[in-house]
């Protein structure tokens, strides 16, 4: 499948809201229950863009079949060189596609240009493939929160997982 990368837009906001849409109504990929409207994704997009990137992927005619970006991991000040990443395939892209490896390759990127130390992914504790696909990428785990999420009757846990991307020597001094 032919696809290329590239800075997310406020127009994408829709394709965004439908992909993610799916996961939040069929899967414990994400703890989210109630997706959000097209203007919460503007929204997200635009605050987003402001420390980290937001980046989404496309098929040969300019559909958006995916997104990655970063976000914050916690709200304290001493976190501020940690990001948490986050992806998602459209639900119909084909397994094992180099789409997602592409994502997150360009995302990380990004994220070590602009200075950031760690990508932490979090990760529905028995979501093997993501896990697969965020250890294959070298990622490490780093924590387990058991049946910490319910969702549609069942509890859930997850786990982070952590990936070096930056040198903690090259620190500014501040």
């Amino acid at each position: 499948m032919e696809f290329y990368i590239r800075e997310a837009e406020i127009a994408d906001a829709a394709a965004i809201c439908d992909i993610y849409g799916y996961y939040v109504a069929n899967t414990f990929v994400t703890f989210t229950e109630v997706n959000g409207s097209v203007e919460d994704y503007q929204k997200s997009i635009i605050e987003t863009k402001k420390d980290y990137p937001y980046i989404v992927a496309c098929d040969s005619e300019g559909k958006v079949i995916g997104m990655a970006y970063g976000g914050r991991v916690r709200h304290h000040d001493a976190y501020k060189y940690s990001v948490e990443t986050t992806i998602y395939l459209a639900p119909d892209v084909p397994k094992q596609s180099g789409i997602g490896k592409a994502l997150y390759g360009e995302l990380q990127k990004r994220l070590s240009d602009m200075g950031y130390k760690f990508m932490y992914g979090v990760i529905t504790d028995d979501n093997e493939p993501s896990i697969k696909f965020h250890q294959a990428l070298g990622f490490e785990e780093v924590g387990h929160f058991t049946d910490i999420g319910y969702k549609f009757g069942e509890w859930k846990g997850i786990v982070w997982y952590r990936k070096q991307i930056g040198d903690l020597n090259d620190m500014p001094s501040k």
